[in-house]
């Protein structure tokens, strides 16, 4: 009987040994070649912050009113001066910036065509926000 383990026990190691080697893991390959990186100069990257978009929109809304001669009345003159002083401190516009800042947006509204016939799109939006600063 101590014959008969013996081979069996033989018989298993020879066995388990090519097993085993089927389960080791496979050799190192060599790393897989780093993504290619595109970048595009001409991307739009919308990075500013709301309180600038609100500020570039108060610009445009003023621009329209001068281009347009649109009559504001109170409260609504006082609360937009007063909101685009409030928004040009937290950017740090003052003085001679903040006018370029605020000629700049006129320039690309007048070179956008603004349309200041009543009822147009361009009236209706401004007239919403005047109406939202004149509490209306």
């Amino acid at each position: 009987m101590p014959r008969f383990a013996l081979a069996l026990s033989v018989l298993a190691l020879t066995i388990v040994a090519p097993l085993a080697q089927d389960a080791a893991p496979a050799p190192a390959t060599a790393p897989a070649a780093a993504p290619t990186i595109t970048v595009d100069p001409h991307a739009i990257v919308d990075a500013m912050p709301k309180q600038g978009q609100l500020l570039t929109g108060l610009y445009a809304t003023q621009a329209t009113i001068e281009l347009c001669n649109i009559t504001v009345a109170e409260p609504g003159v006082t609360a937009m001066a007063a909101h685009r002083r409030q928004l040009e401190t937290e950017f740090h516009l003052e003085g001679e910036t903040a006018v370029k800042a605020y000629e700049t947006v006129k320039a690309d509204v007048e070179k956008s065509g603004v349309d200041c016939t009543e009822g147009s799109p361009d009236r209706q939006q401004t007239d919403a926000v005047i109406a939202v600063y004149s509490g209306t």
